[in-house]
């Protein structure tokens, strides 16, 4: 009876062994399906961000390469809304390589109100409401309308001294007459662009850098995961070993 009674117990300790075993091996494969998942999504999370800041990189020199270090052109310090950077370039030009820094050779000095600022025409938005700029372009931007392109002409000869209407292609029409029909974007307007795109590189990147570091966090504990799940997957198969032996012994 004691014999029976032993060989009963250690069968049924095998059983739940093998029970316990099989799940152990389920959670592992589980576990393994799902470091393999993630891989893909953290490979492709790693590219990205490295594709942004190797632009970021590439952007910053040219911007550097660009500027000049004794005195700083003002576009530097010259902000414009996405979509407008070529018509402040065709509207002001090569003017934006002078520097706000007084004793610059040429330069922007504050001067206010001395056009009597006339009112610019009514179908004609203020550049100055798409431009952040150093208080010296104030008065220059104020007296340059962003118009339409097929009404420039008619609006031109609206215009009061000193005014000048530019479209966001780039055409322009002077008070005095003089007009301008868009060309290829002036190397103002592409640096102002490449300005605009480094901005929105540097935002890309924070969400880049969040993304991965989530994903490289999850990822860790994936792969702490699969450690435990092997090493419980082993211990498994290892008592299932040493319980079978038993109940072979109990059933000799």
């Amino acid at each position: 009876v004691a014999l029976r009674q032993r060989f009963a117990e250690t069968s049924a300790a095998l059983a739940a062994a093998e029970e316990a075993a099989q799940a152990a091996e389920a959670r592992l494969a589980a576990t393994r399906e799902q470091e393999v998942r993630g891989r893909g999504p953290l490979l492709e999370a790693e590219r990205e961000s490295q594709r942004v800041e190797t632009e970021i990189r590439t952007l910053r020199k040219i911007l550097e390469g660009a500027g000049g270090d004794l005195w700083p052109a003002i576009l530097d310090e010259i902000s414009v809304d996405r979509g407008y950077e070529v018509a402040l370039g065709a509207a002001i030009g090569d003017d934006l390589d002078a520097s706000s820094n007084t004793t610059a050779p040429a330069h922007w000095a504050l001067t206010v109100g001395t056009i009597g600022e006339p009112p610019l025409p009514p179908q004609a938005e203020p550049l100055s409401a798409r431009v952040k700029a150093p208080p010296a372009l104030a008065l220059r931007l104020a007296q340059i309308g962003i118009v339409h392109r097929a009404e420039g002409e008619a609006l031109r000869r609206l215009l009061r001294p000193g005014q000048r209407l530019v479209s966001r292609e780039g055409d322009l029409w002077r008070w005095d007459g003089y007009t301008s029909a868009a060309e290829a974007p002036s190397a103002a307007a592409r640096r102002l662009a490449e300005k605009n795109r480094l901005g929105e590189l540097e935002k890309a990147a924070v969400d880049a850098r969040g993304k991965l570091a989530g994903l490289k966090a999850d990822a860790d504990q994936i792969a702490q995961a699969l450690r435990q799940a092997q090493a419980d997957e082993q211990n498994q198969r290892t008592l299932v070993r040493e319980v079978r032996q038993a109940a072979d012994q109990a059933r000799d």
